[in-house]
């Protein structure tokens, strides 16, 4: 996104199939068209399916909250899922992912985070990778989001 858009938190209301409980999650967004009410993702979602970081999405007051009501254009880009089993492995998983062309924002729990594979980036030898590492028991990994 350009610097010089405005800012804003957009929210889903949703039940939250990692928790086991209803729950809702804001991101980042900036404004692309404030009276159509098209907002982009600005940051990876955490727990939220079938959104991924640059999406427009469209959003109505709610509240005091601006809520998600649909996907307007997507993005291209791809949002993992991952749980680690293995604190001591996270780094390297990570830096790892980097190194194949994602970024990650970690998350508000131990050992879980979120993962952005952009467009460009080819997904094989990221899904081999995690493939890999998840039958070594180092973690687990969902698809939350697949435009590859």
């Amino acid at each position: 996104m350009t610097d010089s858009l405005k800012r804003v938190k957009v929210f889903f209301d949703f039940f939250n199939t990692v928790l086991d409980e209803d729950y809702s999650e804001s991101l980042c967004a900036a404004v692309v068209d404030e009276q159509k009410g098209y907002y982009a993702l600005d940051n990876i979602p955490f727990f939220v399916e079938s959104y991924s970081y640059k999406d427009v999405v469209y959003a109505i007051p709610e509240d005091g909250r601006l809520l998600v009501q649909d996907l307007i254009e997507e993005s291209g880009h791809s949002t993992l899922q991952i749980i680690s089993f293995k604190s001591d492995r996270i780094s390297a998983v990570q830096k790892h992912l980097q190194t194949l062309g994602c970024s990650w924002e970690g998350s508000h729990l131990p050992n879980y985070f979120s993962v952005d594979v952009p467009a460009q980036v080819k997904y094989g030898p990221i899904k081999s990778y995690l493939k890999r590492q998840e039958k070594q028991e180092v973690l687990a990994y969902r698809e939350a989001c697949l435009a590859h």
